[in-house]
């Protein structure tokens, strides 16, 4: 298939280049490529051509939930993921009951390794149970615990090895040996913590090298006390951003842009409201109330989103953020973050034919998986 006439988003900027697929993969990219005899082609006139987009923080969408729905729910989704030009994703757990844990994670692995056309869910994302309580957020807090790696090695055995990253309280006991016991084997984040900005450091030093959803179930920053948000600016790690405009108000999320914007991941931390309406949802066991753009706990605890990373992006972007740090910190930053850059986050060839087409205001036209048109 040959795309042309059009506007590709390579290596971090807009060119006016043709871009051929091959198979599932991207065959070559040029100015005025030829197109061959029998060549589907596909006419980009006022369009831009981006690479996939990759959520790597997103616990469901569609109505169903990564944490508790069946497996054949899981691998649905997966469609459901893509036709909103979320071609890659982790899929993001809660903190479960132990043997409800085991089971959830057998679920997921299924819906890995499940044939699909939909979204490539590149592993699992385990948000608890190593979570500090003080910042708990809307994970159940009976079942958190300290980290703990003959647990850890037991869950990632019943996900087959999926496990991709691993979020953890650096304060917690215990932390840091289990940060420098995974380090270079799993992908870790500084979540849900108290901790201040020498902690934070010292977690970076040992091997983390992510923030789960900056600014939230974080301290703020202080100019005293920069804490885990200060750290981001000065040290080498990744940070997701929930840009949904709930859970980080648009000057900050310029902000952040100006400082950080290489070193942005845009997450959606949806829920499996996302995508549906107004009503009550579970959530790692717990009620979620959702009202318009806001999902909450009962008490007022805000909760996940019910966005996707699309949607985000084209929020940051009307945010005033240039188009070019937004597309990035949608596709290429997480799949750096993630150590998949040799496979997906671009265009150029080799790397997977994820692809959207989409019009400068930011409408989703086309989505296709592997070469394959899906939307």
């Amino acid at each position: 298939m040959l795309f042309y006439n059009g506007i590709a988003f390579c290596d971090g900027t807009f060119q006016q280049i043709d871009v051929r697929t091959g198979g599932d993969r991207i065959a070559e990219t040029g100015p005025s490529l030829k197109r061959a005899d029998g060549e589907e082609a596909v006419d980009l006139q006022g369009m831009w051509l981006l690479p996939g987009f990759f959520d790597v923080h997103t616990h469901g969408r569609d109505g169903a939930d990564f944490s508790d729905a069946p497996a054949e729910e899981l691998v649905r989704i997966r469609d459901s993921y893509a036709r909103c030009g979320v071609t890659s994703l982790l899929a993001t757990t809660m903190t479960m009951e132990e043997n409800y844990s085991r089971a959830m994670l057998k679920r997921i692995r299924t819906a890995i390794e499940e044939k699909s056309d939909g979204a490539r869910i590149w592993g699992i994302n385990l948000e608890g149970p190593f979570l500090g309580p003080d910042k708990k957020g809307c994970h159940d807090p009976q079942y958190l615990r300290k980290p703990d790696i003959a647990w850890f090695e037991e869950l990632d055995g019943c996900a087959g090895g999926h496990i991709r990253l691993v979020d953890l309280d650096p304060t917690l006991d215990g932390a840091m040996d289990f940060i420098r016991a995974f380090a270079g084997k799993k992908k870790l984040s500084i979540a849900h913590t108290g901790a201040d900005y020498e902690t934070a450091c010292l977690a970076v030093d040992a091997g983390a090298d992510h923030v789960t959803h900056l600014y939230n179930a974080m301290n703020g920053l202080n100019h005293r006390k920069p804490g885990v948000v200060g750290m981001v600016q000065d040290r080498e790690v990744w940070a997701e951003l929930i840009c949904d405009g709930v859970h980080v108000h648009p000057a900050v999320v310029r902000m952040t842009f100006a400082a950080d914007a290489g070193k942005l991941c845009i997450v959606s931390d949806s829920l499996s409201a996302a995508g549906l309406g107004d009503g009550i949802y579970s959530l790692g066991g717990l009620e979620v109330h959702v009202t318009g753009r806001r999902a909450a706990l009962a008490d007022g605890t805000l909760a996940c989103s019910v966005s996707d990373v699309f949607e985000e992006c084209r929020n940051v972007i009307s945010f005033g953020v240039a188009p070019e740090a937004a597309i990035s910190a949608a596709s290429r930053n997480p799949a750096k973050a993630m150590g998949l850059e040799g496979e997906i986050g671009d265009i150029r060839p080799g790397l997977l034919a994820d692809l959207l087409v989409v019009t400068p205001d930011f409408a989703l036209k086309r989505v296709y998986v592997g070469g394959k048109e899906i939307r």
